[in-house]
């Protein structure tokens, strides 16, 4: 008995949902998502039947999309992460120097 296409639609319909989370941010909804996604893959068989490709095509499409979203979401991360430490940098610069002794304090 071949089986039926419909978890191939749910395999598609959770892809286009991680799709959307990552899109708009949604980390913690896509993390929900990605869970489901992979119980519904672990209980699929081996080989899909023919009557899934059109399912599996949508999420493959879905997928790549979700790549270049959390792609772009991590390059902005990075970006992100350099100006804090750019300014943290900058900031250090304005630190009075240290005390001329040990244990003696700088005072104004």
């Amino acid at each position: 008995m071949t089986p039926t296409p419909e978890p191939y639609a749910r395999l598609a319909a959770l892809a286009e949902a991680e799709r959307d989370h990552a899109v708009a941010g949604r980390i913690d909804e896509l993390r929900d998502v990605q869970a489901q996604r992979a119980a519904l893959v672990a209980a699929l068989p081996a080989e899909a039947p023919e009557s899934a490709r059109p399912h599996l095509l949508r999420a493959a499409a879905a997928q790549a999309d979700v790549t270049a979203a959390l792609a772009s979401a991590m390059r902005a991360a990075r970006a992100d992460a350099m100006r804090v430490e750019q300014g943290r940098t900058a900031v250090a610069a304005y630190r009075p120097a240290a005390p001329v002794a040990p244990g003696i304090a700088h005072r104004r």
